[in-house]
């Protein structure tokens, strides 16, 4: 079994727990910097039928939680709910922090970010039919490998994921990825948990150790719960640390 950590905290202050080159692979997925809650991310103004035609997937997200309910369950659901964590990319401290603290890594959005040229990009293909959503996104990756891509729909149909995070990846993606670039005995970090997909693939591909951090609350509350009924066959109480 694997030893899965969720962390509720602030991932420069969780990695600097860890010496140099703790973990074989940091697989992150930060913030890019392009106020992604607040854009409409592709949705047309004029289609009918999905409820919140023209506003954001975290907007639609947040909506959906707000109409779970009423009174005070609205309010804190309201209160909770925070869609302004993508107005700055991260910090040169960060990625130097993160680089220290792992051989290698995978930094989705990485054409975002100032990071050194590299061969070994990976692409999402996400097999949108709409072409105004993003066709697709790029990871950069440390590793001198030829480009790769992965292709899966990120519309439903395969993909049938329950969405708690407006710019959640599917399991698959991460479990391809440790696929290629991981094996059992690998300890592996994610310093943006989010949805808590990448923590599911490291459970199901079988690392030795995985340490995830997410530093919202909201958030982090529904991708421990999301981790606990991926994995309800074996008991996980153990594995899951909330930081203060």
């Amino acid at each position: 079994m694997s030893n899965i950590k969720l962390i509720h905290g602030d991932c420069m202050d969780v990695m600097r727990e860890y010496p140099d080159k703790y973990f074989d692979l940091a697989v992150v997925d930060p913030p890019y910097g392009i106020n992604a809650p607040k854009q409409s991310m592709g949705s047309n103004k004029s289609r009918k039928g999905d409820g919140y035609p023209g506003i954001s997937v975290a907007e639609k997200l947040r909506k959906g939680r707000l109409n779970q309910g009423s009174g005070k369950l609205k309010n804190r659901a309201l209160n909770m709910m925070n869609c302004d964590w993508d107005i700055e990319i991260p910090s040169l401290e960060y990625f130097a922090e993160l680089m220290r603290v792992s051989r290698n890594q995978i930094i989705w959005g990485g054409n975002y970010f100032p990071l050194p040229p590299t061969r070994g990009i990976l692409c999402w293909d996400k097999m949108q039919p709409w072409d105004n959503f993003s066709q697709f996104e790029l990871a950069w990756t440390s590793f001198d490998k030829p480009a790769a891509m992965f292709r899966y729909s990120n519309t439903g149909g395969a993909n049938a994921e329950t969405k708690i995070h407006p710019t959640q990846k599917p399991v698959k993606l991460y479990y391809w990825t440790f696929k290629k670039f991981a094996n059992a005995g690998f300890k592996i970090l994610d310093t943006h948990l989010g949805s808590g997909s990448s923590a599911i693939a490291a459970h199901e591909f079988g690392v030795e150790e995985f340490v995830g951090v997410e530093i919202d609350k909201s958030y982090y509350g529904d991708s421990v719960n999301r981790f606990k009924q991926a994995t309800a066959q074996v008991s996980i109480f153990d594995v899951i640390r909330e930081v203060s």
